[in-house]
């Protein structure tokens, strides 16, 4: 209870946020599988290590979704500090996704430019048992030319 006590006077004005998005590669594009990389930067503003405990991410192309991310990796946060998130989007076989979005991966194989969105969020654990839900979005225009 003490910990508990303590770590609630420390608490920062600002809850741990997001600050952007990196390193986007669509690393494979095709009727077989769709793959998707990125890194998503948050910072932590606690004077607490946390762990990442649970990421869920929607992502679209062009307005339309193309499925989620769904990722529980235990991973250690420092405290008072920036950290990456990697996002690997993977869809094998693609079926209705691709059908979906057919048209925009034409325009992305004929060297248009199209938005890929991310919406949704990451949970943190901070102390141990303190849960942290950090919402974020970010979209990006992305041509393979």
């Amino acid at each position: 209870m003490l910990l508990l006590v303590s770590f609630t006077d420390d608490k920062p004005v600002q809850d741990p946020y997001f600050v952007k998005m990196k390193g986007f590669k669509v690393l494979s594009f095709n009727l077989q599988k769709i793959e998707i990389f990125s890194t998503s930067v948050f910072y932590n503003t606690y004077k607490n290590k946390a762990r990442l405990q649970e990421v869920d991410v929607d992502v679209y192309l062009d307005g339309k979704l193309l499925g989620k991310i769904v990722n529980q990796d235990d991973v250690a946060i420092p405290k008072l500090s920036a950290f990456d998130v990697p996002l690997l989007f993977k869809l094998e076989p693609p079926g209705p996704a691709l059908r979906n979005s057919l048209w925009q991966g034409t325009k992305l194989l004929t060297g248009r430019k199209v938005k890929i969105k991310y919406e949704g969020f990451i949970k943190l654990r901070v102390v141990g048992i303190i849960p942290i839900k950090v919402k974020f979005e970010d979209e990006i225009l992305y041509g393979l030319y």
